[in-house]
């Protein structure tokens, strides 16, 4: 038996639970993985509220981590007992050991710790996804970044600087603006006091941004579109506020809108492995450094959670079992 973190029920705090699991032998084509650090993104709030259909209660909640390779499955041909591995999206991860497929699985490489590789993966990850397969955005470009202090919005700033596209941030107060403007961002808003899309347009003379990347939802989704430039982009990958009802009518003329997730690359373990490679990289040359601002033991992921959707936090949340 190990300990986890579950959700009983969908529900808020309360229904988080430190309990024993089992967790047994890796079954064919898996590996047992001793874990060193786990990852908090606000999926795994979305988890625990029943915000997303198809969970099965309890649930151990959490979608990434790094670890050990304790033990090795019948058919796991890549990977072997002691290499140091990370993984995203693989529900799970709120625990001490657990069983994982190998096709979830990425090397961390040397010169990247397992608490970079645990805080960092699934956010990286999503930004390459972002600036390469959502929208391949090049130098000069103008992009909106909503939340550009949090955890995913700081590894963009950083990104956004190293390839000379011009990022622009949104940020509640003026110490998270200055955080993000730290990063890279070229500009930053603080839409607490400052209309986002009056100064989206006067930062671009007008023309407007060909991607913004809305997490934030319900209260800015509308906005966001209106940011856009013509083919734009409009990228929502959360609802942090509530879901949005931006509909078609709500698009510029010639402008396009999607929803963002790595989830799509799941099930093509080259593409997972290629947008991991090429964070990696970016990391192991210092062009992106992962600031693991919060620290919980692991047995106090409420008060990881709390943080979280209390925007009490910047940058990565990690566990440490």
């Amino acid at each position: 038996m190990v300990k986890a973190i579950r959700a009983s029920k969908p529900g808020g705090l309360d229904v988080m639970s430190w309990d024993d699991v089992e967790v047994g032998a890796p079954g064919k084509g898996e590996v047992r993985l001793k874990q060193t650090a786990i990852g908090v993104n606000f999926i795994d709030t979305y988890h625990r509220a029943g915000t997303y259909p198809g969970s099965v209660y309890p649930v151990v909640l959490g979608v990434e981590g790094a670890g050990v390779i304790e033990a090795v499955g019948d058919g796991v041909t890549g990977f072997r007992k002691g290499d140091r591995v990370c993984y995203a999206l693989a529900r799970g991860s709120y625990a001490e050991e657990r069983l994982i497929p190998e096709t979830a699985l990425m090397t961390i490489p040397e010169g990247v710790s397992d608490d970079e590789a645990a805080a960092g993966i699934t956010k990286g990850v999503t930004v390459h996804h972002l600036f390469t397969r959502v929208r391949p955005v090049q130098k000069g470009d103008f992009v909106l970044y909503h939340a550009a202090a949090g955890g995913v919005g700081l590894i963009a700033c950083q990104w956004a600087r190293a390839i000379g596209v011009k990022l622009i941030g949104t940020a509640s107060s003026d110490d998270k603006a200055k955080l993000a403007k730290d990063h890279g961002a070229a500009e930053v808003i603080v839409y607490t006091r400052e209309n986002f899309v009056d100064r989206v347009k006067a930062i671009t003379d007008g023309a407007g941004v060909v991607l913004a990347i809305d997490g934030v939802g319900k209260s800015t989704a509308k906005d966001s579109a209106k940011c856009l430039a013509t083919y734009g982009t409009l990228c929502t990958i959360g609802q942090a506020s509530g879901p949005s009802d931006l509909s078609v009518a709500d698009l510029p003329a010639s402008t396009n809108f999607t929803k963002g997730s790595i989830a799509t690359l799941v099930p093509r373990p080259v593409e997972l492995r290629a947008s991991a490679a090429a964070f990696f990289d970016m990391v192991r040359r210092g062009a992106v450094k992962i600031d693991i601002n919060h620290r919980f033991a692991l047995k106090d992921a409420a008060k990881a959670h709390a943080a979280l959707e209390g925007r009490q936090t910047t940058g990565s949340i990690i566990l440490k079992p």
